[in-house]
């Protein structure tokens, strides 16, 4: 037996405390998904995963080692191609299936984003497309499997790496070292690639950037093995194990209630310290003889971790799926809890009737029996029709049923009556009331007159708007919003100067104006800026555009995204009307509240009608601010 672990070998046991943090994860990660408003942390349900696995993966080595003297490379390969691949594989051919026949509109997508996951390097490819996690854009049901591809990775990489290190005499004694060398490694990547105030999905998705935190699950596997701790330990002990704990967990939990997936310090080395500080939840659930670990183990909990791997298989697609009808942010609540109803039937049926059979029989599973021939024509079928339809995707069949749902990334200029009475009414007053119906002529021809002298007023405050529309330059500058209602704003003002992208933030508006726009900072000009649908931006860089147009008219147009930097966009956007004098809030936020009919599903993109609405609205509030 191997000396080098300084622990001594004893059975594997279940670790069921594990599937209920597990559970936790999971619900959070959906809750997340199905409204990121409710709980806008949920995200990190998957580093929750990802230390997980680390920890437990390792446990299993270690043990394997301690009892073989080796590690079986081929045998673990297999177990997790027996685990994880069918499941996918299935998800995979139903949603193809289900593309096809009711939303080939994306099958191109989705034959892309399902060639990536098939080999497990959906987070690159996402990488390579700049895709974003964090931002509303073509429906991608598939994009949640880039964190199995980073666990894979890791299943396929690290088995091998902690063998050799184990085989090299002059090695295994510094493994933990070694970790934690490649652990800040990882650390210092995410750091150097993180930038303030921008989407961060590059470090979100990377291996390279997100390795760290299932290091941190390999690292407590060497100083907490949990096939190795004492099921009778003094009840002081226990308590601190439990305080510890129940205290990791909370703050767990904490940072799911209050983080912001668009936080600076979460990629700046927060993911890092988030997982650290959660270890001690991990330890606690696994230890035989704790109290957390026995609450975690309850009936509930166990079900849904032990379908945790189901489960968020299933919800993401689900939830894409049916979203693609609705507004996002404004889902009805009978959609929500069909939603979750509908993921937890597809996890139960996967885990019973794909996962579990194939985990315990293998390949067995598809061979045919007296006794099963039912099941086996039932499998068979099933299995010639999913990878009949996956097979003829793949190949591109279909791809011209698919529709570019992002057609333009940019949009750029320079590339009643007043008197009811009747007449024989008035003739029959004239005889009886002379004096009244004098008084009553006399009103009607002064309202007559009044009307006359507003509409010739109206008529020429009209004509002035025109020839203002049709004279004056304004500049837009803003997101993929304004390259949505672009074309309606130069109908109506065709001199307009507008500069839309997809995925702009404050700092490259800022950039633009000083180095494209510094010219339109004079008394009388009106600058328009549209932002805050991809994120959150400062109170000084605010300012700061607002200081590079400071002699002229600045228009700053509130936001409605379904996401939690909806509030502090506008609120910013609000404070910066009080505080400037040239400043004008465009209040789109109000102006769209329980309009579901003005949006398209993402809930952040206009149709018809929204475009219309919103581009009236622009252009009425900087008529109000003209002296005509």
């Amino acid at each position: 037996m191997p000396k080098f672990f300084p622990f001594s070998l004893k059975p594997k046991r279940y670790l069921t405390g594990l599937d209920g943090l597990r559970a936790v994860a999971v619900i959070a990660i959906i809750i997340y998904h199905l409204n990121p408003l409710w709980l806008p942390g949920g995200f990190l349900g998957v580093d929750t995963f990802f230390v997980i696995s680390g920890y437990l993966i390792t446990s299993l080595l270690i043990h394997e080692y301690q009892s073989k003297g080796t590690i079986d490379l081929g045998a673990f390969w297999i177990r997790r191609i027996k685990r994880l691949i069918p499941a996918v594989f299935f998800l995979i051919s139903v949603v193809i299936l289900y593309t096809l026949f009711f939303e080939p509109q994306i099958i191109k997508t989705i034959k892309h984003d399902s060639i990536a996951a098939f080999f497990y390097v959906s987070n690159w490819w996402y990488i390579f497309e700049e895709t974003s996690y964090f931002e509303a854009g073509e429906p991608k049901p598939l994009m949640h499997l880039w964190s199995l591809a980073i666990e894979e990775q890791f299943y396929i990489i690290w088995p091998f790496v902690f063998l050799v290190l184990l085989k090299v005499k002059k090695l295994h004694k510094y493994i933990p070292y070694i970790i934690i060398g490649v652990t800040m490694v990882s650390l210092g990547l995410m750091i150097y690639f993180m930038v303030p105030n921008m989407d961060n999905s590059r470090v979100y998705f990377g291996t390279d950037t997100r390795a760290h935190t299932i290091l941190l699950g390999v690292l407590l596997a060497f100083v907490w093995p949990p096939f190795n701790l004492k099921a009778e330990t003094p009840k002081r002990y226990q308590r601190i194990i439990d305080i510890t704990g129940v205290t990791s967990l909370i703050i767990l939990i904490l940072f799911m209630i209050f983080t912001k997936d668009y936080s600076n310090w979460l990629y700046a080395g927060g993911l890092f310290l988030v997982t650290l500080l959660t270890l001690p939840a991990i330890a606690a659930s696994v230890h035989p003889s704790t109290k957390l670990g026995h609450a975690l183990s309850n009936p509930i909990m166990l079900w849904i971790g032990t379908r945790s791997y189901s489960l968020y298989l299933w919800h993401y697609p689900i939830i894409v799926f049916m979203n693609m009808h609705y507004v996002a942010g404004q889902i009805p609540l009978h959609i929500i809890v069909l939603q979750v109803v509908l993921t937890c039937i597809a996890a139960e049926l996967s885990f019973r009737f794909v996962e579990t059979p194939i985990r315990k029989q293998g390949f067995n599973f598809f061979k045919p029996s007296f006794n099963t021939s039912r099941a086996f024509i039932v499998k068979s079928s099933t299995s010639v029709i999913l990878i009949t339809g996956l097979l003829i995707t793949l190949f591109g069949f279909f791809d011209h049923l698919h529709e570019d749902v992002n057609k333009q990334s940019t949009f750029n200029t320079e590339n009643g009556t007043l008197f009811t009475s009747t007449p024989n009414e008035i003739a029959k007053d004239i005889k009886k009331h002379h004096k009244e119906f004098i008084d009553e002529k006399e009103r009607i021809a002064k309202e007559k007159a009044e009307k006359e002298e507003r509409e010739e007023k109206e008529k020429k405050a009209q004509e002035l708007a025109d020839e203002f529309l049709q004279e004056s330059s304004p500049l837009f500058i803003g997101d993929s919003l304004l390259v949505n209602i672009g074309s309606q704003i130069q109908s109506r003002i065709p001199n307009a100067v507008i500069n839309g992208e997809v995925g702009r933030q404050m700092y490259e508006a800022v950039d633009l104006s000083k180095n494209k726009y510094q010219h339109f900072n004079k008394k009388d000009e009106n600058i328009i800026l549209e932002l805050g649908t991809n994120g959150d931006f400062s109170k000084e860089q605010l300012e700061e555009f607002i200081k590079v147009f400071d002699e002229a008219n600045i228009y700053l147009v509130t936001t409605r995204v379904p996401r939690d930097w909806q509030n502090s966009v506008n609120k910013k956007m609000i404070a910066a009307e009080k505080e400037y004098k040239n400043v004008t809030v465009i209040n789109w936020y109000n102006a769209s509240e329980g309009h579901v009919e003005y949006f398209e599903p993402d809930g952040i993109h206009l149709n018809h009608d929204g475009v219309e609405s919103m581009v009236d609205l622009i252009v009425r509030d900087i008529l109000d601010n003209q002296n005509f």
